[in-house]
């Protein structure tokens, strides 16, 4: 790509996809909101530790802010904020959008078409999911998953409610597959993301039980309930108008939940710093559209309260 990619972000999720992006050359740059970590890799770098091999240290481009980013430079803008923090940050750095460029977000949960097109139009407006996994450690420093230092891990985007770039997506795939982040996209992403969604209920039974994901599914309790929620979750979708493969996407996910190993899933981490969560748009937001379905969701209920009566939201 002739121009830059941004990355709005500066987590774990965030620093891995720039990292990636700059190892394969790339020009990109990670656009955060100040803080040590951003300062870290500024001046030495960010160092990739892969939990099961040897690290590695890129030179990143920052921006401190999006408010440092010059005015219509970026072709592509990858959106991997928490979602609580996506509207905003959307906004900041929307005047750093070509006016041919295409934000692509590659967050977890529902409503982020509609928060996209609000601040860059809906023809620069794509969505989708994202399966690498990654979290920042101390400044300057995040550890990957061995899926994500293997290439494996995927990251599928396209149209969906009232995001509709589609025309512009096409070096996005490129660029994020030639970087080792294996990218597809799709005229319609629907499937995908209640997929991903489907696969993000590990996400609440690890946070519930402070445990990693390998251990979570090392335990035939704790696979049944990832099960159940994940069954309810493709009856949602379907009430949705998403037909989802069931047994093909229990066969993806399983797949994950095994090549993740002694990694916490994003939710748990959060939940173990008391930070807040992006519980609302995930499982909450699938468990309020079983109620609004009548569709039956006893373990999203179950697991759901036990995180409120612990203080999470």
């Amino acid at each position: 790509m002739q121009r830059r990619i941004g990355v709005l972000g500066a987590g774990g999720m965030g620093s891995a996809f720039a990292a990636f992006l700059a190892r394969s050359g790339q020009d990109v740059v990670l656009v955060g909101r100040g803080g040590p970590h951003v300062d870290a890799v500024a001046r030495e770098g960010l160092l990739v530790h892969p939990q099961d091999g040897e690290p590695w240290r890129v030179a990143v481009p920052v921006a401190a802010r999006a408010a440092d980013l010059e005015t219509a430079s970026l072709a592509v803008l990858v959106v991997l904020t928490k979602a609580f923090d996506a509207a905003d940050a959307v906004r900041a750095a929307a005047p750093a959008l070509a006016p041919d460029g295409v934000a692509v977000s590659l967050q977890n949960g529902l409503g982020l078409d509609a928060l996209l097109a609000e601040a860059v139009g809906a023809d620069r407006a794509l969505v989708g999911t994202t399966t690498v996994g990654a979290t920042r450690q101390e400044p300057g420093r995040i550890t990957i998953t061995p899926v994500t230092a293997a290439g494996g891990a995927q990251n599928h985007f396209g149209e969906m409610g009232v995001a509709a770039g589609g025309s512009r997506g096409a070096e996005v795939a490129a660029a994020l597959t030639a970087a080792g982040l294996p990218a597809v996209q799709h005229a319609h992403v629907g499937e995908q993301v209640w997929s991903k969604l489907a696969l993000a209920v590990m996400s609440p039974v690890s946070a519930v039980l402070r445990a990693t994901v390998g251990a979570v599914w090392a335990s035939a309790e704790g696979r049944a309930l990832v099960g159940e929620m994940f069954d309810e979750t493709v009856a949602v979708a379907a009430a949705e108008g998403v037909a989802l493969d069931r047994e093909r996407a229990w066969a993806h996910a399983t797949g994950v939940f095994e090549g993740t190993g002694e990694h916490f899933t994003s939710l748990c981490s959060d939940v173990l710093a008391g930070r807040r969560t992006e519980l609302a748009v995930m499982a909450g937001a699938v468990h309020g559209l079983a109620e609004r379905h009548g569709v039956p969701a006893p373990a999203h209920r179950v697991v759901l309260g036990l995180l409120g009566a612990l203080g999470v939201r």
